[in-house]
């Protein structure tokens, strides 16, 4: 009877966690367009979330200009290297178990399978961590690393309690638990974060030193994730169960694998071609200009559980439909205010010897890529919520191969300009393979017209900043164009966040989200939008 009282208790919060979803305030709107009110909740509840990861992105990024003046250039070259192996094996250690135990949290008896799907995590990371140090002399060689040790290692480590405590965000993210997902999410960057600089201050200013304050702060996360979402026994008749989340989340391990081939090869192969001073100078460049693919890819994040939890048809397709044109809006001013503010930034970010202004380019290029980056969200949040993870990974392969074959031309034509240049063309490669994917399997309606036209002219005045002189005087004249786009941001912002802009997509799909040119039927209530 106890069990049985515990089950029907966290069926209840589990139910209330969907409506509060669904709802503006936790209280029902049965009047409110449901493409308007889903909206608000994805700009307004789940933007509190957003806040918590932009500042764990701002942490990082804060970090450059103080390592880069505080170790040399071949040191912060070993700490953008061991961090990119550090993205990758945090990826294999996942299992893709983050995106599947938030899937199954939005179906019958969520919340405890998703916490026996937890503890899964729990065993495939240490499994998979000891494996990838038990092999790094192997496959450090193969990369190009004198030895496996120090950095290196520590980074291995702290890849696998990464993973681990990501599970735990993603549980803690369904459950909707703010305070306890900001806490733990806060003390793994912005902790970290001090805790490195501390050491490489006070200790030695060297890589090993930093990514070590970086993997004991990781620990004492970890602890407090574990506390505040524990996982539940998983037992042998749970075996449906983790096939079926292995099926789902395993796909994904090479599909985020081959999105970081996107975002964190090109390091390896500016390293490989033309030395370690580059890479730490293409660094600098790429963690300015990937901000807003940062901040894109955590909303992906932030987003899912709320769109998993959308099941009535059309619904869902109206819903990332909306979200998408949202988006595009929001993207042209970020473009055009970053490609301005650029020079600053990067003046800000590195040294003189980091030649910022040469970087600008590199730059630009990298936020451009932006464009193409949420293009593909739009179709794989479609496909996540669908199931179809299989052809997410399929499409991401075809763009990391063409990404390694880019760079390996582009880097010794162009040298840095070209492993941005091919960052931009593989996203594009990846959002038509989708597209290609996607349309075998359900009706796809476009975006406006007059959307994609806007997004290219905010493409092409970005581009057209990088002419503009950098001296005091223009410098200036940066700062109050700056400041404009700040504004005009805020101000779309807020029409997005109110849900008023998606009343002519909901006009253009009709109740049902199926577009108003093509009454094609849709398969399991989704329509995909293309753009």
């Amino acid at each position: 009877m106890r069990s049985e009282r515990r089950g029907r208790h966290a069926a209840n919060r589990h139910s209330a966690t969907d409506t509060r979803l669904l709802t503006r305030g936790g209280r029902p709107e049965a009047s409110d367009d449901p493409v308007a009110q889903a909206m608000r909740g994805l700009f307004g509840r789940d933007s509190l979330y957003m806040v918590t990861w932009a500042l764990q992105l701002l942490g990082a990024a804060a970090l450059t200009p103080v390592l880069t003046r505080l170790v040399g250039t071949d040191e912060f070259g070993i700490v953008a290297t061991a961090t990119a192996v550090m993205q990758v094996l945090f990826v294999i250690s996942g299992l893709g178990l983050a995106t599947s135990l938030q899937r199954r949290y939005a179906g019958p008896n969520g919340p405890t399978e998703a916490a026996r799907l937890l503890t899964l995590a729990v065993l495939g990371a240490g499994v998979l961590t000891v494996l990838a140090d038990a092999t790094g002399p192997v496959w450090s060689g193969l990369l190009g690393f004198d030895d496996y040790g120090s950095a290196l290692r520590l980074a291995v480590y702290w890849a696998g309690l990464s993973a681990v405590t990501n599970a735990c965000l993603a549980l803690l993210r369904s459950q909707d638990r703010l305070l306890g997902f900001s806490t733990v999410s806060l003390l793994q960057s912005v902790g970290a974060g001090a805790a490195s600089l501390l050491l490489v201050l006070f200790v030695a200013p060297t890589a090993m030193v930093f990514i070590l304050g970086q993997m004991a702060l990781q620990v004492a996360a970890l602890g407090l994730a574990l506390c505040l979402a524990p996982p539940a026994l998983l037992r042998v008749r749970d075996k449906p169960l983790v096939r079926e989340a292995l099926g789902y989340g395993l796909p994904l391990v090479p599909a985020v694998l081959c999105t970081f081939v996107l975002t964190t090869a090109d390091r390896l192969m500016v390293q490989g071609q033309l030395g370690l001073t580059p890479v730490a100078r293409y660094q600098v460049a790429y963690n300015v200009g990937d901000m807003p693919i940062l901040l894109l890819s955590v909303l992906a994040t932030t987003w899912m559980p709320r769109i998993f939890a959308l099941n009535r048809p059309g619904e869902r397709a109206a819903v990332i439909a909306a979200s998408r044109d949202a988006l595009y809006r929001l993207l042209i001013p970020v473009m055009v205010g970053l490609s301005l503010g650029a020079p600053l930034v990067l003046r800000v970010w590195a040294p003189p010897e980091y030649r910022p202004d040469d970087l600008l380019l590199v730059t630009v290029v990298v936020i451009v890529s932006a464009v193409p980056y949420t293009a593909a969200l739009a179709v794989s949040r479609a496909l996540l919520a669908e199931g179809y993870t299989r052809t997410i990974a399929a499409s991401t392969a075809v763009a990391a191969v063409t990404n390694i074959a880019l760079n390996l031309v582009l880097i010794s034509r162009l040298e840095l300009v070209g492993a941005a240049l091919a960052t931009f063309i593989s996203y594009a490669v990846q959002h038509r393979m989708l597209l290609l994917k996607a349309r075998a399997l359900l009706p796809l309606a476009p975006s406006p017209a007059s959307r994609l036209f806007a997004l290219a002219g905010a493409a092409a005045i970005a581009l057209l900043t990088t002419v503009i002189p950098t001296d005091a005087g223009f410098l200036a004249l940066r700062g109050v164009l700056v400041l404009a786009s700040v504004v005009w941001f805020v101000r779309v912002l807020i029409e997005v966040s109110s849900g008023r802009s998606t009343a002519s997509t909901s006009r253009r799909t009709g109740p049902s989200g199926r577009h108003h040119r093509k009454e094609a039927p849709f398969r399991s209530g989704v329509v995909l939008s293309s753009d």
